[in-house]
């Protein structure tokens, strides 16, 4: 039976995991003024540690932290997370419901700071809809993975069969730019690479639990 030419393939991309990248303009006092509070947490207040193999993690309370520098991060989060919300809106298995979602986030913060030798282990984020992070510092070189923020395909065993170009069970690097926020589904695996520097790595990273109303 022959084929026609005219027969075309429809292509859906399914199951994609949305990460979202926002670079601020204009942060670099509000980030001197981050930099300054946490600081002072770190010589004040112990470390909280989770996910972080050695470094200063404060507790989730930041957003509550007093000043117009933290006020400016929660809009930053907030902005992020209606623009995340919107493209999330635009999938076809979102498409696919018939009402739109009706509640609130519930947003939590707290800060990091890593020095050499300082990493995140391997984890997610539990009970939250989506996580984030933010640079108030950067990492020092673009060539080394030093302090850079890595994900993997979510997806098992997609590495294991070659594909033409390859695209299943791959990595995505992100490297830690001040004023640089990062969303991405709370289940996906990450882990932060050890620092390589003695100046800290300053970053803040948050959960946005979804309430139902």
């Amino acid at each position: 039976m022959a084929t026609s030419p005219n027969h075309q393939l429809q292509i859906t991309p399914a199951f994609p995991t949305l990460i979202g990248r926002m670079q601020v303009a204009g942060a670099e006092v509000t980030n001197e003024q981050l930099a300054a509070l946490v600081l002072e947490r770190e010589r004040t207040s112990p470390s909280h540690d989770h996910a972080n193999f050695g470094g200063w993690h404060s507790r989730a309370d930041l957003l509550d932290w007093p000043g117009d520098a933290v006020a400016r991060l929660r809009g930053w989060i907030t902005e992020a997370l209606q623009q995340v919300v919107q493209a999330s809106a635009q999938l076809p298995e979102s498409q696919a419901r018939t009402a739109p979602p009706r509640g609130a986030f519930n947003v939590s913060a707290w800060a990091n700071v890593a020095r050499r030798g300082n990493y995140h282990r391997m984890h997610n984020h539990p009970s939250s809809a989506w996580s984030g992070c933010y640079y108030v510092t950067g990492a020092g070189s673009e060539d080394s993975l030093a302090g850079v923020l890595e994900f993997y395909d979510p997806r098992p065993f997609t590495e294991m069969v070659e594909v033409p170009g390859t695209p299943y069970g791959q990595r995505m690097l992100i490297r830690p730019v001040p004023g640089l926020l990062v969303m991405f589904p709370s289940w996906l695996y990450h882990f932060v690479h050890p620092m390589a520097s003695d100046t800290p790595r300053i970053s803040i990273a948050f959960n946005a639990t979804w309430r139902p109303s």
